[in-house]
């Protein structure tokens, strides 16, 4: 056993598009095993049909999939952790790639390896407002790979390099796979492979867009700035001026259309963005 995926759910009915997507992996099925983490114990995870590769189901009661991950984690028989989320669809030579990679590794001073998350749309022809700008926004994992950082919807590393650093904070609901890679990568590399493909939805509706914006401000806010008000409130105004900047200089970039969208939806992850920062300053629980 080399591999082991860990995959934290939660409510998530796009869990069997990403096991198909893992029974067309190129990488000889007896290398790795695929460990689904139910993070909503009180609904149980039900698999319509049997995979070639095998599958260890476990649940984690500790809300948020920080907590999810860990769990996977001491459960893992591979020698290599292979994180994804849910609803992300590998490349058919996702784990055949960083099989290679590792191989190569002789002297293990890999601390993560990752690649690209290039969105996809519903209907690429006909974009929503909140999908125009996720294509203008996205996933920039070789920028984040630059600075030592990295998503934990496209990381692999060795369980013991995991271990090492003692998995990812369970106290944060965001977040967490920054404060973790960042840690590492102070002592171990951090190597991007534009081949290493896996690819994630692009948010459909606003609504979702307001809510990741907001776990995001929540994880940085007990991160960073528990305790620290005033700090706190300058991150949110510098979030917020950014994103209005963002969305003034697409009205001369992109078509009409998509920048009246763009700004649309900038203006309610700013009032979101606000709202957050109110209820968390006011003793508010982050969001999972």
């Amino acid at each position: 056993m080399y591999f082991s995926v860990v995959v934290p759910t939660y409510q998530d009915s796009k869990l069997c598009l990403l096991l198909d997507a893992l029974g067309k992996q190129t990488l000889d099925f007896k290398f790795w095993e695929v460990i689904i983490v139910n993070n909503d114990p009180e609904n149980s995870i039900v698999l319509n049909q049997s995979y070639g590769f095998p599958i260890t189901m476990e649940t984690e009661t500790k809300a948020g999939s920080y907590a999810a991950r860990n769990k996977g984690l001491k459960t893992a028989k591979g020698e290599v952790m292979a994180f994804t989320d849910s609803d992300m669809l590998p490349d058919a030579n996702w784990l055949e790639i960083a099989y290679t990679r590792f191989q190569e590794d002789k002297n293990r001073e890999l601390g993560i390896l990752t690649g690209p998350v290039p969105l996809f749309f519903k209907n690429p022809n006909k974009l929503t407002a909140a999908e125009v700008y996720e294509k203008y926004t996205g996933f920039d994992f070789e920028s984040y790979a630059k600075e030592g950082a990295c998503g934990a919807g496209n990381w692999f590393s060795y369980k013991s390099v995991m271990e090492e650093f003692g998995g990812f904070r369970e106290d944060l609901k965001s977040n967490g796979d920054t404060e973790l890679s960042l840690r590492i990568s102070k002592k171990h590399k951090v190597v991007y492979v534009p081949e290493l493909v896996n690819r994630h939805p692009a948010r459909y509706t606003t609504a979702e867009l307001v809510f990741r914006y907001r776990r995001i401000l929540g994880g940085v806010y007990t991160r960073r700035f528990q305790g620290d008000k005033f700090g706190f409130f300058k991150h949110v105004l510098g979030f917020v001026w950014r994103r209005y900047r963002f969305a003034l200089k697409k009205f001369f970039t992109v078509p009409l259309h998509e920048s009246v969208a763009i700004f649309m939806v900038c203006n309610a992850i700013n009032l979101g963005a606000v709202k957050e920062y109110w209820g968390l300053v006011n003793g508010g629980e982050t969001r999972r």
